[in-house]
């Protein structure tokens, strides 16, 4: 069985990425004897932070001890981080003493450099970035990325999508409501979520007739710095009867008021970043493998474009209308009237499309080669 080691740069500092980390090595365990390793950021004084801007200088990383922990490797699957010239002299350093052993390193956002360092804080890592990825060429083998660039940084790609643990995600339950329909959104909420634009719509729907046919609930689940907008419009608009907002919530509590709900919501603010391309959030692969119908203001990379289960918004700041919220609802229930069973349906497809096994499938394969 071949040996390999699943690197990260402090990744376990975050609970979203710590997750993927977790999926990844399960899949990864099936086929390959894996270890993971995390090379860490060790405490450094100010003086040694500033001198680490400089454009030739690096970020202090833990590399020694990381390639210590290495014992004739066959592949080492890595989490991107940013490139300086300790992170080019570690790969060289690997490939010098393990010639055979196949360096893949997931890029998990590409382009990235807009939403990295678009900042202006961020300028010092930029030039480090553009100094030193032109390197990367010599020593990686493949780049993972979610896009279908079949070469970045002059290193060919394997292609595949963002995936999730299918079966580890409950199937909403409840049933469909007799004219209500309840949207949930959950999410850190930023600038790219967008949510306003579904909040503008309320206001026009309910400001031309409260007593509709469908009362349509939104329902809000998270915090985030967009959250006090939201909170506003809803105030501003007197919606807080149709409008709910919910701390961050997990396990048994979240999925209860998932059950309630009827329609997931993706993001709707992506042109907000100038991204225009198809979006492979995890969200969309959580919600399928709930069973959820989607709306998304942002084409979503595994959804066919006749999937009958998602409405597709413009990418823009215009108004999301609550009518066509409600005529796709309408077009749901007249394919499947059991919640249940076209919940079934969205989760097939999510195994095919979005489990590990599939989406970590192509990199298997290049390994197991």
């Amino acid at each position: 069985m071949k040996k390999g080691y699943y690197l990260h740069f402090q990744g376990r500092q975050s609970i979203g990425v710590s997750k993927k980390i977790d999926m990844q090595m399960e899949e990864l365990n099936k086929f390959f004897d894996m270890q993971e390793i995390e090379v860490g950021t060790p405490e450094r004084s100010l003086a040694k932070r500033l001198m680490g801007l400089f454009p030739t200088a690096s970020i202090t990383r833990n590399y020694e001890e990381a390639f210590a922990k290495l014992d004739h490797p066959d592949f080492v699957y890595v989490r991107r981080a940013v490139a300086d010239r300790d992170y080019v002299r570690f790969w060289k350093k690997i490939k010098e003493r393990y010639p055979a052993c196949k360096i893949v390193i997931e890029v998990f956002s590409y382009p990235y450099d807009g939403d990295d360092f678009g900042k202006w804080n961020a300028w010092p890592f930029y030039i480090k970035e553009k100094i030193y990825r032109p390197q990367l060429k010599k020593y990686v083998d493949r780049f993972v990325t979610y896009t279908e660039d079949r070469e970045i940084f002059g290193v060919p790609t394997i292609c595949t999508y963002n995936g999730v643990n299918v079966e580890g995600m409950p199937k909403v339950g409840g049933a469909f409501s007799e004219g209500q329909i309840n949207l949930i959104g959950v999410a850190f909420m930023q600038r790219h979520h967008g949510y306003e634009r579904i909040i503008e719509g309320l206001h026009q729907y309910y400001d031309a007739d409260a007593a509709r046919d469908y009362q349509v609930h939104l329902h809000l689940v998270g915090d985030g710095p967009e959250k006090p907008m939201y909170q506003e419009l809803t105030r501003k608009y007197g919606l807080e009867a149709y409008v709910h907002f919910y701390p961050t919530m997990v396990g048994k509590q979240l999925d209860e008021l998932y059950d309630k709900c009827d329609i997931a919501l993706i993001s709707f603010g992506m042109y907000k970043a100038r991204f225009f391309g198809k979006m492979g959030a995890l969200k969309s692969r959580e919600c399928l493998a709930k069973g959820m119908p989607l709306l998304t203001g942002c084409v979503i990379d595994v959804l066919p474009q006749d999937y009958p289960y998602a409405r597709v918004f413009p990418n823009d700041p215009g108004t999301v209308k609550t009518e066509d919220i409600i005529a796709f609802y309408q077009k749901i229930k007249s394919m499947e009237a059991d919640k249940g069973r076209l919940a079934d349906t969205i989760r097939q497809f999510a195994r095919e499309h979005v489990s590990m096994e599939a989406v970590m499938k192509p990199i298997v394969d290049y390994i197991g080669r």
